[in-house]
């Protein structure tokens, strides 16, 4: 039994360094590498077979069919990026229906902090200069600002990753 628990523990510490590390790419290129994602989702069925409890896995496959189907939504209405929808559907996944009410309530939580501090960092580097650049080029009007929500969904991610490891 122990051994399962220290195995499963790997497991989920696994998955939230996934998500640590979208992250990091999506704040640095504004892009999640489709690998990660992958990753994200083929371990999850490890996670269901070494889990010491009980695990929805059929739940929580109906639940990354549902995120996914929003997600197209949105990214259909360029509302939300490819690799947001598929970290998410990742993500929700590892959450199923017992969780999936505190992924999209840290994610919104962090997915706001990230947008006032986008916001700020904009406009404290608008007035400046017309010489002052982000990554090379001049800020970007305020409506087209990009902002790296791979963040956020990480941020909601790893909660779900402490839930599950506090189980």
């Amino acid at each position: 039994m122990w051994l399962s628990v220290m195995v499963d523990h790997l497991v989920v510490m696994s998955f939230m360094s996934l998500l640590v590390w979208a992250a990091i790419s999506d704040v640095r290129r504004f892009v999640i590498p489709n690998r990660l994602c992958v990753a994200i989702a083929l371990l999850f069925p490890a996670h269901v077979a070494a889990s010491p409890g009980p695990v929805d896995w059929v739940g929580a496959a109906a639940v990354a069919a549902g995120t996914f189907i929003v997600g197209w939504a949105l990214f259909s209405l360029r509302l939300a990026g490819g690799g947001d929808v598929k970290l998410l559907t990742a993500t929700a996944l590892w959450a199923g229906p017992p969780l999936i009410l505190p992924l999209l309530l840290g994610m919104g939580i962090a997915g706001g902090v990230l947008a006032v501090a986008m916001v700020a960092r904009h406009a404290l580097m608008r007035p400046r200069s017309r010489y002052v650049t982000v990554n090379g080029n001049p800020p970007a009007p305020f409506g087209q600002m990009k902002v790296p929500y791979g963040v956020a969904i990480a941020a909601g991610g790893v909660l779900v990753g402490m839930l599950l490891l506090g189980e």
